[in-house]
């Protein structure tokens, strides 16, 4: 059994009492919340947004090639896949060109996935006009490609709610009905 940790950038979450770097397989986002302090060092997999601000700074910043996640991921997913359209504020491109570089296997989510994901997202109760989440749109893909006779899946460090665009309850009903079903365990936050 392949044993995969999806670890989200939940600011309350502390990982510190779990073996995640024992996983076979480390995933994280973004800007990896707690790398290297609550929730261990291991990165195998780093999905970046590639789309609007965030990947601007990324690609802004000399040192980003340089940062720990960005090093040690064997592959980098961007989120969208790249886009001549200038009201998407695409930089997959761009990231690509500094990724390249490092030797990463890099990838995207095709639109065709994000439809089917945006659906899904819209019978959680999300509203059409809701971003997905990098954590949800990679998790929505990684489940449905998944053998889940020879894979697992525990979700860490999802469930608050982040940037005001995503729709968060969503989202969390979505994580919830996969744990009801058995396609992932879903650790929940720590109350505060």
């Amino acid at each position: 059994m392949r044993r995969t940790a999806i670890i989200g950038n939940a600011p309350e979450f502390d990982g510190r009492s779990l073996d995640i770097d024992g996983y076979d397989r480390v995933v994280r986002f973004n800007n990896t919340a707690g790398l290297g302090s609550m929730s261990g060092t291991k990165t195998s997999e780093l999905v970046l947004v590639s789309r609007g601000g965030q990947p601007a700074e990324w690609l802004a910043d000399p040192a980003f090639a340089q940062r720990k996640a960005v090093r040690d991921a064997e592959r980098v997913t961007l989120v969208f896949p790249p886009s001549e359209k200038p009201e998407d504020g695409c930089h997959a491109e761009g990231l690509c060109v500094r990724l390249d570089p490092l030797g990463k296997d890099i990838g995207w989510i095709d639109a065709a996935t994000e439809s089917r994901a945006r659906a899904a997202l819209l019978a959680h109760g999300g509203l059409s006009t809701s971003a997905l989440s990098s954590g949800f749109l990679y998790s929505f893909r990684t489940l449905e490609a998944a053998d889940l006779a020879s894979s697992s899946f525990d979700i860490f460090g999802f469930g608050f709610d982040g940037w005001v665009g995503h729709a968060w309850s969503a989202e969390r009903s979505w994580f919830e009905a996969a744990h009801n079903a058995g396609r992932l365990v879903l650790h929940p936050l720590a109350k505060r």
